[in-house]
Formats: C-alpha cells, sequence, structure tokens
C-alpha cells in the first residue's frame, strides 16, 4: 500500500528512513529484476515461505501430517495448516517435500532413486 508523503514535513530521523527505504528499492530492483518485489515484501513482515509439495495419491491432510513433524524436528518452527502452501506433484514419485524459505527436506523416493542410482 503506497503513502503519500511530503518531504518537507519529515524530521531528520524520518527522512534517512526514506533515504534507506529508497536505496533498499534500488537495489532490489537492479540486482533481482522481477523477483524483487516478493523479496521486498518478505523483507518487511519477516514472514517464511512454507510450502509442500506432496505425492498425489497420498491426502493432504497425511502430507500435513507428516510435514508438520519436520516444521517443529528440522525447522523448529510451530506452524498453522493455513499458513502453508500445498501443492500435489506427481514428478516427485511418492510421499513429499518440504520447502521453508530456500531450504528443503526431500522426503520423496525420487531422493532414495537418486542415491541407488549412483
Amino acid at each position: 500500500m503506497t503513502q503519500d508523503v511530503n518531504i518537507n514535513n519529515l524530521t531528520l530521523e524520518e527522512s534517512k528512513i526514506l533515504l534507506n527505504e529508497v536505496k533498499l528499492y534500488r537495489n532490489l530492483k537492479k540486482q533481482l529484476g522481477s523477483r524483487w518485489v516478493a523479496l521486498y515484501n518478505k523483507m518487511k513482515t519477516w514472514k517464511k515461505n512454507l510450502v509442500v509439495e506432496y505425492f498425489p495419491v497420498i491426502s493432504e491432510d497425511l502430507a500435513w501430517e507428516e510435514a508438520n513433524k519436520v516444521f517443529k524436528k528440522i525447522f523448529s518452527l510451530d506452524v498453522k495448516k493455513e499458513d502453508v502452501i500445498f501443492t500435489p506433484k506427481e514428478s516427485i514419485l511418492g510421499w513429499i517435500r518440504v520447502y521453508v524459505d530456500d531450504s528443503v527436506i526431500d522426503l520423496s523416493y525420487l531422493k532414495i532413486e537418486r542415491i541407488v542410482k549412483k
């Protein structure tokens, strides 16, 4: 949400904060292109991106039960189901993958298949 700001009425401290925001905006847009908006919003809210990919044969509820264990034990997060994005994906060949931002825990059979092929 944008806000109209009258620069003439800002204090020195408010001006510094505004300057830092403008610099951050410029740098993110320059370095990340179209991805900057998502990153900027994430930096403002500090909300984690939680995604669970699951094999469509298992139910979303079962995927949630297993993913919740991973969130608690591996990432030390207490997560609500409504905060997680569930995505059915046949390409993972069974079970689930749990993503927290850029980290992933792969519990799919595809991972086992790759290890066996080596």
